[in-house]
Parts: C-alpha cells; sequence; structure tokens
C-alpha cells in the first residue's frame, strides 16, 4: 500500500474518559483506512485529548464518531512527505513535532530531515515514524508540517538533543553528522513545538 494522506483527528473527551475512548477508537479503526495510532497525553497537551491518526491511499474520509464521551473533534489533512506508512505499534514514548516553515522551504526541511535520519538512528533509539506537511496554512501563511518519532523512553529522547553535550555513555560516532544537518535545518524554522504521548492499549 502507499499511504498518500492522514487524517489527523484530536477527540476532546469528557474528563477522565480518555483511556475509555482511546480503547474504542482503536478497536472500531477507520473503514478504509490504516490507523497509524491512537495517542494519549503525556505532555504538553490536556488529559482530555485523544489524538487519533490514520493514513489513506486515497482521500480520507469524514470523521465520524459515535461516542457520547466526546464532546469535540478537531481534523486536520496532510500529504505525506517521507516514511509513514507502517503503523507504530511499539511500547515506548511518541514524540509529536511541528515545524512551521515557508511554504517555500518545506522540501528543503523534508530533505535535510530524511538525510539525518539515516545517521541519528544509527546512534540513537529514536526511530522516525513520518514526515507530513499539514493541506492548510496557518493564519500567517505559513506550512505547517509533523513528525512523529519513537524512542523507548525520555532518557531516550533526550540522549538525541543535538544541541545538548553528548552523554557519557553513549558512543553516537555521527553525532556531528547528523547535529549540524539538525542546526541547517532549525535555521530555516519560524517555530516548533513539541508533545510526548503513549499508545493506547
Amino acid at each position: 500500500m502507499n499511504y498518500r494522506a492522514l487524517r489527523f483527528d484530536e477527540l476532546t473527551v469528557q474528563r477522565n474518559r480518555g483511556e475509555d475512548v482511546a480503547k474504542a477508537v482503536k478497536t472500531n479503526g477507520a473503514p478504509g483506512s490504516q490507523t497509524l495510532g491512537v495517542w494519549l497525553p503525556m505532555i504538553g497537551v490536556s488529559t482530555n485529548v485523544v489524538s487519533v491518526i490514520t493514513n489513506w491511499t486515497g482521500e480520507p474520509q469524514a470523521a465520524a464518531y459515535k461516542d457520547a464521551n466526546i464532546v469535540g473533534v478537531r481534523t486536520r489533512l496532510f500529504d505525506t512527505l517521507a516514511r509513514g506508512q507502517q503503523p507504530c505499534t511499539a511500547d515506548g514514548i511518541y514524540t509529536h513535532r511541528w515545524f512551521i516553515v515557508a511554504p517555500d522551504n518545506v522540501q528543503v526541511l523534508t530533505d535535510t530531515s530524511v538525510k539525518a535520519w539515516k545517521t541519528m538512528e544509527a546512534d540513537t533509539e529514536a526511530r522516525i515514524a513520518g514526515f507530513w506537511r499539514c493541506r492548510e496554512l496557518n493564519a500567517n501563511g505559513e506550512a505547517v508540517v509533523l513528525m512523529i518519532v519513537y524512542y523507548p523512553n525520555l532518557a531516550a529522547w533526550d540522549a538525541s538533543r543535538y544541541w545538548k553535550p553528548k552523554p557519557a555513555a553513549e558512543m553516537q560516532p555521527n553525532r556531528n553528522v547528523w547535529g549540524s544537518l539538525f542546526a541547517q535545518r532549525r535555521d530555516i524554522l519560524l517555530d516548533s513545538w513539541v508533545s510526548v504521548h503513549r499508545l493506547a492499549k
């Protein structure tokens, strides 16, 4: 399958109902799609928001959730830039990293990132799940790009911060290579932020 589009649904749920909603959504899936992942927030997102991300070979269908515990749905559509073909299943943490760039810089952002991943993944436990561009520009006319990355834990996330001193216990022989590429990427960014999530069981 060649998944070319992604639907990112943020479900606002009744207080303390996130686990129940996530489990039901994961069980039911979305017809005609591959579930990339159903995530519960750990850091940076309200505990009452469940993120549901589905992959599509064609145009994504409209979200249709039937659960009294869901009080709101925000849907955004993305086009696949790199990877994004395999569902996220490993236990650990997943970061949802958002990049804001000028539309003309999306290709440079993608090419630089893909090049850096090769050596970064050789040096660290990070595994990039995918890279996607939102179909809508933000209010300032800027492009929004999503990257999802798996880490076994927060310590592994911290060990992959290129701008920090290399952890004493880490070899990371290619750190200068991917660190330099990420520094180049940073120079074209207008903004960036990250949230941390875990997969629904």
